[in-house]
């Protein structure tokens, strides 16, 4: 059953009545189950939970009015609707007064009977909401009650449990005491060394003169030790009965758990980069389509054979121009996680620049490029790709008038050295110390080119994930440079280049195979089926096509198939499992999967469960007959 979907239990002795409602409520998006008796009709509300049931009350052995008591007894918030005659509506009446939802009478008013299945099913959904609403609000209550508890317990017990580092220390900054979550995060007690010592980077000169000075002052700080994220909150120490302030107290939080959690909910920052990109992408799309589409049809009118396939070329390279824009966008918008590679610093700006380089020429925008010759260095595809594309949007928004963006590469040391400039209104210098603090942003909240202020956040963390470094210059009306800098690290755990399949055949030969075969096209797209019958019945082959999992099962327990192109994606069977069916059929298939998912979102098991080949969509046409000549073994022979 799909997600979302609610399930109806119709029971009526009558088959006709029960495929009738059956076929009505399925076209409604109903999942619906049948059965012709309580008894059946028992067994299923066993196991298997339904939103509504659905019964007539006249039935041999047990009536419609001893199913409905099995059902309240089971669950009484289950709606159950009855179904009768005339004769019997006095009865009708009395089971709703018994607990009924509702009845419907014979014959049945169809619009009704939706409506009344929608009610009762809208109603069952709103009470297990609420049912589920309430057990998360005691649950959250529970959890605030325990909080409140802890909150106040005695400092005793609050030292010895709380989940921060508590730290006291005398007006010197000596370490006094500290609780036993101390040795947990900094690996020791700490007692007897300075806090300064302990607690690097933070301003202890400015802030410690006023915290033994007023007895209302704190103040709060995040810093790094030992790889962990630290929190810490500094205040005074003070004796309740004199307020006499007699050292610092410093409480300590490890939040390094919850850094990881912002930085995935920082992700959104990426999404925004590619909503960005929208009007571009609609661009480019719109003019590669008005290509096909005046070349497909001057291929139509066009009377000799080297027009059309003139036409066909400029059509294929147009095609290939979609393809790539496509896997660019999806290389962009794939979080990849902790995947590092080796690869090209300068490919992988390139990628990205592909997304909006057309769109920032026509807005007056020019891309300058100066690349040394730099070694590959180990990074992560994804993350590196969303710098250099929210660098390049910013520059963007900064030369309203058009302008120009200046990328070069070099090694400087032990590093890649990247500067990234433009020509733009700049950063004023009281800013430049903020820019990449997390939602601090100049732009306007309602203008057209709103920020978050997560981007250069973003940015930095990503390359500080890299062990790089990135810094800004920037002068009013002159321009901005972001120099980032990353370590030349050149290995990875079994980093490799993808494969990239050959659209064409570029040795510019036919196929030829030394037999021909039986082939099954399965797919539900008609025009998929259609262009790899054509292509391969033009060579020979017999070729059989289904558009459904279940036909295609039918065919294969007929015939024998020398190969088979399954779509993975098709409704009502998953790829996976008709995989398997077809091996239960024939153990030998040679079956080779065509998809339009990209490929770590296909399952692992396919190669276990038969098949031996993925071609992604859109595919050529020789990337199907190479599949099928490795099956049938191929000679080639000039054109």
């Amino acid at each position: 059953m799909a997600e979302g979907m609610k399930r109806v239990l119709v029971v009526d002795d009558e088959q006709l009545i029960l495929k009738i409602i059956s076929d009505i409520l399925a076209k409604e998006g109903y999942d619906v189950l049948v059965a012709n008796n309580c008894e059946k009709a028992a067994d299923l509300l066993k196991t298997t939970s339904f939103d509504v049931v659905l019964s007539d009350i006249k039935m041999p052995l047990k009536s419609g009015i001893d199913l409905l008591e099995e059902i309240k007894n089971k669950d009484p918030n289950i709606p159950v609707i009855l179904m009768t005659g005339f004769a019997s509506l006095e009865t009708a009446v009395e089971a709703v007064q018994n607990g009924a939802f509702d009845y419907l009478i014979k014959p049945l008013d169809y619009g009704k009977l939706k409506s009344v299945i929608e009610h009762a099913a809208d109603r069952y959904e709103l009470y297990r909401e609420n049912t589920r609403l309430l057990r998360d609000l005691k649950e959250l209550n529970t959890n605030l009650e325990k909080k409140v508890r802890e909150r106040n317990r005695e400092l005793e017990n609050t030292l010895n449990s709380t989940i921060e580092s508590i730290i006291t220390t005398d007006r010197d900054l000596t370490i006094v005491s500290s609780n036993p979550k101390t040795a947990e995060i900094f690996g020791k007690e700490c007692r007897g060394e300075k806090l300064s010592w302990l607690f690097q980077g933070i301003n202890f000169d400015t802030i410690i003169p006023k915290i033994l000075s007023d007895t209302s002052y704190s103040t709060k700080h995040e810093i790094r030790y030992e790889g962990k994220f630290l929190e810490v909150s500094l205040s005074p120490l003070r004796d309740f009965e004199s307020s006499e302030i007699f050292g610092v107290i410093a409480t300590t939080e490890d939040i390094t758990e919850k850094k990881k959690l912002e930085a995935q909910l920082i992700h959104s920052a990426k999404m925004s980069g590619v909503g960005q990109l929208a009007a571009g992408v609609a661009h480019e799309f719109n003019n590669i389509l008005s290509g096909i589409i005046g070349y497909t049809s001057l291929a139509l009118t066009r009377g000799d054979i080297d027009s059309i396939k003139k036409d066909l070329r400029i059509i294929e390279r147009a095609s290939d121009r979609a393809v790539e824009i496509v896997n660019k966008l999806l290389s962009f918008s794939r979080q990849k996680g902790e995947k590092f590679q080796v690869s090209q610093i300068e490919n992988v700006i390139d990628d990205a620049l592909g997304l909006v380089e057309h769109t920032f020429e026509t807005e007056g925008i020019r891309i300058l490029r100066s690349y040394e010759n730099v070694p590959p260095i180990r990074l992560n595809l994804g993350e590196l790709q969303q710098v250099f594309l929210n660098l390049a949007i910013n520059s963007k928004h900064a030369m309203p008038g058009g302008g120009a963006i200046a990328i070069s590469t070099k090694l400087v040391d032990d590093f890649i050295r990247i500067d990234f400039s433009d020509t733009g209104v700049g950063i004023p210098p009281e800013n430049l110390s903020r820019i990449f603090e997390p939602f601090f942003t100049t732009k306007t909240i309602d203008g057209p080119k709103a920020g978050t202020g997560l981007g250069l956040s973003v940015i930095y963390a990503i390359i500080e994930r890299h062990g790089g470094r990135i810094e800004v210059s920037s002068e009013p009306n002159k321009g901005t440079t972001f120099t980032i800098f990353l370590p030349n690290v050149q290995s990875v755990a079994r980093a490799s280049e993808p494969d990239t399949p050959q659209r064409n055949n570029p040795s510019g030969k036919v196929i030829e195979l030394r037999r021909k075969g039986n082939v099954l096209i399965v797919d539900d797209e008609e025009f998929i089926r259609d262009i790899v019958k054509e292509c391969l019945t033009s060579t020979g082959h017999n070729v059989i096509t289904a558009e459904s999992g279940e036909e295609a099962l039918d065919l294969l327990r007929q015939n024998h198939f020398d190969i088979m192109f399954l779509d993975f994606s098709m409704p009502s069977k998953d790829g996976l499992e008709l995989l398997r069916e077809i091996r239960a059929i024939d153990r030998n298939a040679n079956v080779v999967i065509i998809s339009a998912r990209p490929e770590e979102q296909l399952p692992g098991e396919l190669s276990d469960e038969g098949s031996y080949n993925i071609i992604k969509k859109p595919f050529s046409v020789d990337q199907i007959q190479n599949a099928v000549s490795r099956v049938l073994g191929a000679e080639t022979a000039s054109r």
